[in-house]
């Protein structure tokens, strides 16, 4: 059961104790094989405009990915729906077999959905760590308006532009 607040800590201690147990120290972030140390299977398949998905039969859980996307987006929606796995217990749908599945709701795009907030932040925290961007000669002193600095950034930890440019943003709100 979710909160009515997203659960940091938790999520930082979750994303934390992985790295750990994966013996994870550079980037890019082995995010297949961190899935697949937690027990669950990745399948790639065209998936039209679903990014990903989280399918449990029993105890079989499988993140589905969307193979037509870029790599970074891959890995991206990888973490996200390792997110949903550990940490929500997703809504139960019936078609010919009894599964159940994470579904994105109207509200997941407007930042307001906490299941959606918390798959989001577990996944920047997963594959850009802070202590990697901490860490980061690069990462410490990069001008986000210098847009090829933040490319190198995110080619190094196999992220889009896009969220590496969100993930150093919110270290520099949390830092100041």
């Amino acid at each position: 059961m979710t909160g009515t607040r997203p659960r940091y800590t938790r999520i930082e201690q979750l994303t934390d104790a992985l790295m750990v147990a994966a013996g994870v120290n550079t980037p890019p972030v082995p995010v297949d094989r961190i899935v697949q140390a937690q027990g669950i299977a990745i399948r790639a398949t065209s998936l039209g405009d679903v990014s990903g998905l989280v399918v449990r039969k029993g105890k079989e859980v499988v993140i589905g990915v969307n193979k037509d996307h870029p790599l970074t987006r891959r890995r991206f929606t990888i973490a996200h729906e390792l997110a949903h796995a550990l940490l929500h217990h997703g809504e139960e749908v019936r078609y010919d077999r009894d599964f159940r599945v994470n579904l994105r709701s109207e509200a997941s795009g407007l930042g307001v959905d906490i299941e959606e907030i918390e798959a989001n932040f577990f996944a920047a925290r997963l594959l850009m760590p802070r202590r990697f961007l901490e860490a980061d000669p690069e990462a410490a002193l990069v001008d986000m308006e210098d847009a090829q600095a933040v490319g190198r950034l995110a080619k190094r930890y196999g992220v889009s532009v896009h969220a590496m440019s969100i993930r150093l943003g919110t270290l520099a709100v949390r830092r100041g």
